[in-house]
């Protein structure tokens, strides 16, 4: 199987690369790491039993991969601007106009996409139309509810990140149905106390045993939905009704080579 690649206008490319590497490079603070790695743990479950090919990630950056532990054989990254380290299996695109054709991706990891996407409903949009019907999509984003959220709320300094959207999972399930998904439910995960300091991580890490993911106060959500849409048929070009030319079967040319003459 092939993925079909589509043209697109470089010049309307809108993605905020500011904000998306802010949050890569937190990612590598301590309460960065410590969120990370529950959310590896989280998505390899998630992920490690579904079928198909081939798996798009959509999400911070190929440094902060996701979706490694899926089966899926094809894995590529979908990536805003090229840079000198990419791996070779990526596309160089904007998610809100992603240069791949209609349904042809078995399973789209969104991390965090959402959260730092110029246009949120655009980006799920484009997520659902190169999902193949059946296909499975994995939301990962901010929890705006609970302790992560309050901080967000009441941090002077606008840094990834608090900078971010931190958009509602119940809103995402309500363009998830519009767009015709069949969603599996929202899950909360990680309790730890929202400050960068590991102390602080080690105190608050019981918390992940005691609440249960359905208690909406985590600092991230998880949202696993399967599209139900049918996938596009493509036409099939017919004939024209008034053709004037005929095509003869070639069964009866030779047999009309081989008809007896008539007796003179």
């Amino acid at each position: 199987m092939r993925l079909y690649m589509r043209a697109v206008n470089s010049d309307s490319r809108e993605y905020p690369l500011l904000a998306q590497k802010e949050l890569e490079f937190w990612f590598q603070s301590t309460l960065g790491r410590a969120l990370l790695a529950n959310q590896r743990r989280v998505i390899e479950k998630k992920i490690h039993r579904l079928f198909g090919f081939h798996q798009a990630e959509i999400g911070v950056s190929h440094r902060v991969p996701v979706g490694n532990p899926s089966s899926l054989g094809h894995k590529f990254y979908v990536l805003p601007s090229w840079e000198p380290d990419l791996p070779e299996n990526s596309i160089i695109s904007s998610p809100g106009e992603i240069a791949l054709d209609h349904d042809v991706v078995d399973l789209v990891i969104l991390h965090h996409t959402l959260d730092f996407s110029s246009d949120p409903h655009q980006t799920l949009r484009e997520a659902s139309r190169i999902l193949k019907s059946s296909g499975n999509l994995l939301i990962v984003g901010f929890n705006p509810v609970g302790l992560w959220g309050l901080r967000r709320l009441f941090s002077a300094r606008k840094k990834a990140p608090w900078n971010m959207r931190f958009i509602a999972g119940h809103r995402v399930e309500d363009w998830l149905n519009l767009l015709d998904f069949r969603v599996s439910g929202i899950q909360t995960h990680f309790y730890g106390l929202p400050f960068n300091k590991q102390s602080m991580i080690n105190r608050s890490i019981w918390l992940n045993n005691v609440l249960n993911e359905k208690v909406p106060l985590g600092a991230y959500y998880t949202i696993l939905a399967q599209k139900q849409s049918g996938a596009r048929i493509k036409a099939v070009p017919q004939w024209r009704k008034n053709a004037k030319v005929v095509g003869l079967p070639l069964a009866n040319r030779v047999s009309m080579k081989h008809k007896v003459k008539p007796n003179d």
